[in-house]
């Protein structure tokens, strides 16, 4: 049995009509399957209405099946007739066909209409609703208010205004539903499907009459934009400022907090009173990359007005206080950044995103006149004058911790550190010597940076200028200010490798086969990026026939991730099994423009087939054998000796690489209850500490271990689990280098250790059975620490 989901649930995402056209070519339906057996959807046409509209299924993912108990947000092509009328309502048919969960023949067919769907009637001119298709493929809108005066903008392109509140989204000026149900706070997948949007309207001119789109300054500029929210969608703000500077014309992040541990204190969580310190700071570099204050040189030269009601008890004063001394001190500027904080106001009032301050501001860096007939919808009245990015400072500096989460800064794109989830830091200083003519060297200063590229573009070139020389960390390489010799530079990245005499030395690298064997953007981790790419759960079918348990837990498992990944993001997932997901590989062997999703494994290799097939493919520091009943931690043999538990209700949940640009998540446990512990910690919402890896023990033990950009130089290497004699081949600073390991000790097995244990791991501790790692190597190197390897050692006891 299948059901249209309830509005409010998600169940309709639809466009308007603005002057007769409409502003998409996509809707959204969500169904789901409330039968205990697969429902494959067959195909839609329309019921009533049909003279006006004529609908069809977006097939591009493939067959669409509702697995039981699923919701799943269908596309569906929609297309107006000629023929018009005043009336745009009209209901769907969908055709469905239910199979037997034996036979996998069809047992049965059905049809499903929704009720009544109307759309919308917009004049041009007013806030209408579009649709897009987003990165996973669901169907998403956004609300646009085009401009009044596009012929004003000389550049012939718009800038956007992008609006963003607690559940809503940005917006020529763009607003939208960032998600009916919840979303993620403005990072991750939300700020994806922001930047889609954008794109979307850019590229598509959604709503857009026919006789307007030739006109110069119609077309939104997704490069330039003017960044502005409330609360959540302040804090959004800041995110967008400091982590995509590059777009930002100017921001006004109005009552937004710093960050979620500020927002949500954790310090009055009752496990911190019981969690090691050493623990806590492993769990929270899964989220640093969240904090604004932390990325707040990023914002340096971008005009920022920060607003706060001095009497807001949701998001008190502070925050914006914070973040505006943060980029006064980065600047050296006490007028750098601006506070709007007005007496005795509370948390939302009347004028705080559109009051004679911020007309002044908007004025001031929009060139425009911005008015409000309504509450929380802005009217543009343009001069004749363009809008352009601030220059470049000459002096600015470049904080990140993940480079999968951030834009470039002054065209230098970080692709990765030293130390992962560790503060890396960019220095530049633009030096011009006009004795010689007009000769500019960028002077650059990196800590823990292993790799970043400049990026080449048309706005770019003109914020950057001629660029003579450029200086790394005393390495310098000579462009000559030759734009073409600049564009080269931007195909390949600079890597920092060792010399023959241990010295660091940057070097250019015009190849990007790098990406195919080492972690980068797109796969850097940590555990919460599987939501960035559409995401199919793949359930195992090799569980034990004598524990149906464990069976029936992976069962509700594939069904609790699909639903919380509808829930919270509205996303589209699809639930396969093993052998199916098999037999799709194999159709698609050797073809290339494949669309391969993130994967979501249920069950360890012994239980599924693609877990196997995965692990395979790439080596992991830590494996999980549920026929021997033990979870395995495999260190390099020189740092300590394998780690291995056995406690029933142990559980494992790891991220691996999947192919050059994905990744795949294992979900596993030793039983049917450390499955459903792995399970809770699966990372439905941006404030989980989730890293790379995560062993958890039932109720009590804990077991976290955070390991990124592990893959070895040249190939995707097997899990290191063999105890015999083995040869490895490690690239250090660049060079290959190999050695013959000897067999590993006996493993140190810890069941019920009473006290306290430390043993070292690369950069992890045993703490009364808790493992803390992280275990970090970038192409085979280690980048561990002296100073924390002797800081380990002296905490060993018995």
């Amino acid at each position: 049995m299948v059901q249209v989901a309830k509005e409010g649930f998600g169940g309709y995402t639809l466009m308007d009509a603005v002057d007769d056209t409409l502003a998409g070519e996509f809707i959204s339906v969500t169904l789901r399957n409330v039968g205990p057996q697969s429902v494959i959807v067959k195909s839609v046409r329309t019921g009533l209405g049909s003279r006006e509209f004529s609908v069809s299924l977006d097939s591009s993912s493939g067959p669409i099946k509702l697995f039981p108990s699923i919701h799943r947000p269908i596309a569906i092509q929609l297309r107006r007739a000629e023929e018009r009328s005043l009336d745009l309502s009209f209901s769907l048919i969908f055709e469905l066909e239910t199979i037997d969960q034996h036979s996998h023949a069809v047992e049965s067919t059905e049809t499903l209409e929704t009720k009544l769907i109307r759309i919308e009637q917009r004049k041009w001119g007013e806030a209408y609703m579009y649709t897009f298709k987003d990165f996973d493929g669901t169907v998403h809108h956004a609300a646009a208010i085009p401009p009044s005066d596009p012929s004003s903008q000389p550049a012939g392109t718009a800038p956007v205004l992008v609006l963003m509140f607690h559940k809503l989204r940005f917006g020529y000026q763009n607003t939208s539903n960032e998600n009916e149900l919840g979303g993620y706070d403005w990072h991750g997948a939300s700020i994806k499907n922001v930047l889609n949007a954008i794109q979307s309207l850019a590229d598509n001119l959604p709503g857009v009459p026919k006789a307007l789109r030739g006109i110069p300054g119609i077309k939104p500029d997704p490069e330039r934009l003017f960044m502005a929210g409330h609360s959540n969608g302040g804090q959004g703000a800041w995110y967008l400022v400091t982590h995509f500077p590059d777009r930002a014309i100017a921001a006004t992040p109005a009552a937004g907090y710093v960050n979620i541990k500020q927002y949500v204190p954790f310090i009055g969580w009752i496990s911190s009173s019981y969690t090691d310190s050493y623990l806590r700071g492993l769990l929270e570099s899964s989220i640093i990359e969240f904090d604004n204050d932390v990325h707040m040189s990023n914002a340096v030269g971008i005009p920022i007005l920060a607003r706060a009601g001095s009497a807001d008890d949701n998001v008190p004063p502070f925050n914006s206080r914070k973040m505006v001394r943060l980029g006064q001190e980065n600047a050296h500027n006490l007028s750098a950044v601006s506070l709007s904080e007005i007496p005795d106001r509370e948390h939302w009032f009347t004028g705080i995103l559109h009051d004679d301050i911020m007309q002044n501001f908007l004025k001031q860096h929009l060139l425009d006149d911005v008015s409000s007939g309504i509450e929380g919808f802005l009217k543009s009245h343009s001069e004749v004058a363009p809008v352009a990015h601030p220059p470049f400072p000459r002096v600015f500096e470049i904080s990140v911790i993940n480079p999968a989460g951030m834009e470039s800064r002054g065209g230098i794109q970080v692709e990765q550190l030293s130390i992962p989830f560790r503060k890396g830091s960019v220095k530049v200083e633009i030096v011009e010597d006009r004795l010689n003519g007009i000769s500019t060297t960028w002077v650059i200063n990196t800590t823990n940076i292993r790799r970043f590229r400049f990026l080449d573009s048309p706005s770019l070139r003109l914020r950057r200028g001629l660029i003579t020389n450029i200086v790394i960390d005393g390495v310098a390489f000579k462009v000559n200010g030759d734009e073409k010799r600049l564009s080269e530079l931007s195909l390949g990245t600079f890597l920092r490798q060792n010399t023959s005499k241990g010295r660091a030395q940057w070097q250019f690298s015009s190849s990007d086969n790098w990406a195919l064997t080492e972690r980068h953007r797109e796969t850097y981790g940590p555990a919460i990026q599987i939501l960035e790419k559409r995401v199919i759960v793949v359930l195992g079918t090799k569980f034990a026939s004598h524990l149906p348990e464990l069976s029936h837990a992976a069962d509700r498992i594939a069904k609790l991730v699909a639903h919380d990944i509808y829930l919270y993001g509205r996303g589209d997932v699809e639930v396969v099994t093993d052998d199916e997901y098999l037999a799709r590989i194999a159709m698609e062997a050797g073809n290339n423009n494949s669309d391969r999703s993130n994967l979501v494994l249920i069950g360890g290799h012994h239980q599924n087939s693609v877990t196997k097939h995965v692990l395979a493919t790439a080596k992991s520091e830590v494996t999980i054998d549920s026929q021997d009943g033990q979870v395995s931690i495999h260190p390099n043999a020189e740092i300590a000796t394998p780690i291995e538990f056995r406690k029933p209700g142990t559980g494992l949940l790891m991220i691996r690489p999947w192919g050059p640009s994905n990744l795949a998540m294992v979900i596993a446990g030793l039983d049917a209850r450390g499955l459903e512990t792995a399970a809770r910690l699966f990372p439905k919402r941006t404030g989980l500490l989730v890293p790379d890896w995560v062993m958890k023990a039932f109720k009590t033990l804990f077991v976290v271990g955070l390991t990124c950009l592990q893959l070895l130089s040249g190939s995707q290497a097997q899990s290191a689990t063999a105890t015999t004699n083995a040869t490895t081949t490690t690239a250090v600073a660049g060079s290959s280098t190999t050695s013959t390991t000897a067999s590993a000790a006996t493993p140190t097995v810890y069941a019920n250790t009473p006290g306290l244990t430390v043993s070292l791991f690369d950069q992890m501790a045993v703490v009364e059975n808790t493992v803390l790692s992280m275990s970090i190597s970038l192409s085979g190197q280690r980048t561990i620490g002296k100073q924390l390897l002797a800081l380990m050692k002296n905490l060993s006891m018995e």
